[in-house]
């Protein structure tokens, strides 16, 4: 009980709550109802109003989202979001492709509105958003200003300078004093060097402060983009896709900061082993209903119990259907025998007499028929959750001649960068895996194999059947002016109109998303495209650079399962450590400093990475943002 005491009270802290720490708002490991009195006596303590205040304010919701609703003309997005989070939640936001993720997170952000519905935020809330796409502000923006804008330093240091001029009152005097303590939170006094530090975490080592946004890569904006974000200080992080463009020791980097930082954080991620080790609960877009549900636990948990759940769900489904339906035949079963006993024709002809059978029959086996009718309909029918139809993706080689690659004696390069000399036999039906950090020469190499770069020294041999099928890193490949029908029809044996519509909505795509322009669609629906044009390209080499950026997790399984099943030559370049783990590769190289190696296999190869990522990522975490 609370009693008063001056300006406070005397309260046991166990029954505060869960985080409520003695003397330091924590758990106190048993309840009070357990201890002793002289126990008791010793854990009261004096908590003054302003202690209780600050328990409140950490432990009450920061965001509280009730009902929303969202739709682009006829397409219905969101219909009836609801969900809260308090402070230091880390959460992850899954769901296929075009189910509305990325515009939730633009509906928190403040980027667009919702058509109904409520947000609640405590205020002061400062919310953070990294979008799948960065483009620079203008052509002379550099990486600096860049950090400084995203971060928010330089509206802050803005505002300041506006206040500055008239200090001449109470109020803007308190303005002023609660921006600078925000500025100096945010680190704006010494932000070059902080920024400097968060840029080489996320493997930026070689772009410059002073470097123009517009000179660097889309996956460089990105990463530029996310240190902004991480430097913000912000309460809650929506970040869509964070780990594309992401190395190994950047991956490692980001999930120890995440799992370390007070902020509340939205993840929406492919990468579940990245999922798996940042988020305590998942906040599930159903793709039917269009509603939220969150779940505790991480990635895995979540989808152990959700398969678990919808496997009960079409067990009991099943169940109750076969005892209706057993239920209304037995039913069937009384009403006949109620019409034979009622026309049966007794051997005296006696009308009463088989009028009285008839009508006891009908009694018997009528009331029988009616009472397991009623049975039948009292059996609690379960309707399990809608489940779309799996995405399958297969790829079907061409046959016949020679379809091996080799490099003899190979130097790569692209400006001052050198890489090799090596040599490397791929026969047909090789599964190669090519592993590195960023900047280390990995596209460089793919893009040399297939014929896009000459060789600084040494040659590329191809065989006379090699038809290659290429995704590159950044869908650079991608006629971004052209509808997917345009291209399928255009570019591959498909060429009826109505035959690559049939074709595109196994990927289920809708036909808004067929017919609209490449550039008008999301990242993943044109990740979705790009697969479909390789499947009916029907190519024996297939050189995928990072294929699992942009996609959903349904279509990260749907790749792994065609990759098993494909019989052509592999190349694959990527960073997802759970996609990675369900292929088995037949060569597995490195690269690093100017060099390639040839490793056992992937586990050996990740194991020693890991070491290698963990110590760069211990001696990035000295640096406190």
């Amino acid at each position: 009980m609370l009693s008063s005491c001056g300006r406070g009270f005397r309260k046991d802290p166990a029954r505060l709550g869960r985080g409520y720490k003695e003397k330091n708002f924590g758990a106190t490991g048993r309840n009070s109802g357990e201890r002793t009195l002289s126990e008791r006596k010793d854990a009261l303590q004096f908590v003054s109003i302003a202690d209780i205040k600050a328990f409140h304010r950490e432990y009450q919701h920061m965001i509280t989202v009730r009902n929303i609703f969202k739709r682009y003309g006829p397409l219905k997005v969101l219909l009836g979001v609801s969900f809260s989070m308090s402070r230091g939640q880390k959460v992850a936001l899954v769901g296929p492709n075009g189910v509305g993720k990325s515009t939730l997170l633009r509906i928190l952000a403040g980027v667009e509105a919702e058509d109904r519905g409520k947000i609640e935020r405590i205020n002061g809330l400062r919310v953070a958003f990294l979008e799948q796409e960065i483009t620079a502000e203008s052509p002379s923006e550099t990486v600096l200003a860049a950090l400084r804008r995203i971060s928010g330093v330089a509206a802050v240091e803005e505002k300041l300078a506006k206040l500055e001029e008239k200090l001449d009152t109470e109020e803007t005097l308190a303005a002023y004093g609660e921006l600078r303590d925000m500025h100096e939170r945010m680190g704006g006094f010494s932000f070059p060097r902080k920024a400097r530090m968060a840029l080489d975490g996320l493997g930026l080592h070689r772009v410059e402060l002073g470097k123009m946004m517009a000179e660097i890569s889309g996956g460089e904006r990105r990463r530029v983009a996310l240190s902004a974000i991480l430097l913000g200080e912000s309460d809650l992080l929506l970040l869509d896709e964070p780990t594309n463009d992401l190395d190994l020791p950047s991956i490692l980097w980001l999930e120890n900061f995440l799992r370390e930082t007070r902020s509340a954080v939205i993840v929406a991620s492919h990468d579940r082993a990245f999922l798996d080790a940042v988020v305590g609960k998942v906040l599930e877009i159903d793709w039917h209903f269009r509603m939220g549900k969150m779940w505790t636990g991480n990635y895995t948990t979540y989808f152990r119990e959700k398969s678990e759940m919808l496997r009960r769900e079409r067990e009991e489904h099943t169940r109750t259907e076969e005892e209706r339906a057993r239920l209304k035949e037995t039913a069937l079963e009384k009403k006949e025998w109620a019409r034979i006993g009622g026309e049966q024709v007794m051997p005296d002809r006696d009308k009463m007499s088989q009028g009285y059978h008839r009508d006891r029959a009908e009694r018997k086996f009528g009331a029988a028929a009616k009472a397991l009718e009623q049975r039948a309909d009292q059996v609690k029918r379960i309707h399990p959750h809608a489940e779309r139809d799996p995405l399958e993706i297969y790829f079907e080689p061409t046959q016949g001649g020679d379809a091996s690659i080799s490099l003899g004696g190979v130097v790569i390069g692209r400006g001052d960068f050198r890489l090799g000399p090596m040599d490397m036999n791929m026969p047909y039906g090789s599964r190669v895996g090519i592993f590195g950090q960023n900047g280390t020469g990995k596209s460089t190499l793919l893009e040399t194999m297939e014929g896009k770069l000459e060789c600084v020294k040494g040659g590329v041999t191809r065989g006379d059947a090699v038809k290659l099928g290429v995704l590159s890193q950044m869908n650079g490949a991608i006629p971004l002016k052209k509808t997917a029908v345009e291209w399928i029809t255009q570019s591959t044996d498909i060429k009826g109109e109505a035959d690559a519509i049939r074709f595109l909505v196994r990927f289920l795509l809708d036909a808004p998303a067929v017919e609209a322009p490449l550039e008008k669609l999301s990242p993943g629906e044109r990740m979705r495209i790009a697969f479909a044009f390789l499947m009916a390209s029907k190519v024996n080499v297939l050189v995928l650079d990072e294929p699992t950026n942009h996609l959903d997790l349904e279509a990260v399984t749907a790749l792994e399962s065609a990759i098993h099943l494909y019989k052509g030559t592999l190349i694959l370049v990527s960073h997802d450590r759970a996609f990675l783990s369900n292929i088995q590769f037949s060569q597995v190289w490195s690269l690093s400093d100017g060099a390639i190696f040839r490793e056992t296999d992937y586990a050996s190869y990740l194991e020693r990475a890991l070491v290698e990522a963990e110590r760069e990522k211990r001696a990035m975490r000295r640096v406190s943002f």
